[in-house]
């Protein structure tokens, strides 16, 4: 669980559950990934992450009381409504914590995007963010769409972001945009 730092505060607002393998393992997310996206596995990868990442945090729960915890969803595999309603049953007071992350690989459809919108089951108190924002299928068009709680902003625009000014202008009008829509954002990789 990584930490997701308030650059006001300097306080934990959040933490993002990381896929992290052992070192016998020594594989990277993107490997996992791959190898499950070969074997039609995604699904598996997914819905496993969301038992392993809520029974974490129903276990430790008082490490993350009043904290947000930042789930990774892969589009096009976001969960079906059996194991939804599985989960909801076992986790359904932490779900309202959950900012759900649709990550880059791939588009999201509108009616898989309501289901995540909907992922608490209190009509849409489930926050959405934007992962790696400026990279792969996390565009202007899909911002638009997704109407996220939160941008993330990909690591590659943070990175010496002092040396280019190319890089300050996309960041700051990204950052102007959030702020005016009441958007919340986070720079990746500091």
């Amino acid at each position: 669980f990584q930490p997701i730092i308030d650059a006001k505060t300097g306080e934990i607002y959040a933490y993002e559950a990381l896929m992290r393998t052992t070192s016998e393992i020594g594989m990277n997310p993107g490997e996992i990934l791959q190898i499950a996206k070969d074997y039609n596995r995604l699904y598996d990868i997914e819905r496993a992450t969301f038992e392993n990442v809520l029974e974490f945090v129903n276990k430790n729960f008082n490490k993350f009381v009043d904290r947000r915890v930042f789930i990774n969803t892969i589009p096009g595999h976001f969960l079906n409504e059996k194991d939804y309603e599985r989960i909801n049953y076992r986790y359904g007071q932490l779900l309202s914590n959950c900012v759900i992350e649709i990550t880059e690989q791939n588009d999201l459809t509108d009616e898989e995007l309501n289901r995540i919108k909907n992922f608490d089951g209190k009509g849409g108190n489930c926050q959405l963010a934007v992962d790696d924002y400026g990279a792969g299928f996390s565009n202007i068009v899909n911002l638009l769409r997704y109407k996220p709680d939160v941008i993330k902003i990909d690591r590659y625009l943070i990175s010496d972001i002092h040396n280019d000014i190319n890089k300050q202008m996309f960041v700051k009008s990204t950052i102007d945009f959030a702020q005016m829509n009441g958007i919340k954002t986070v720079a990746e990789g500091v």
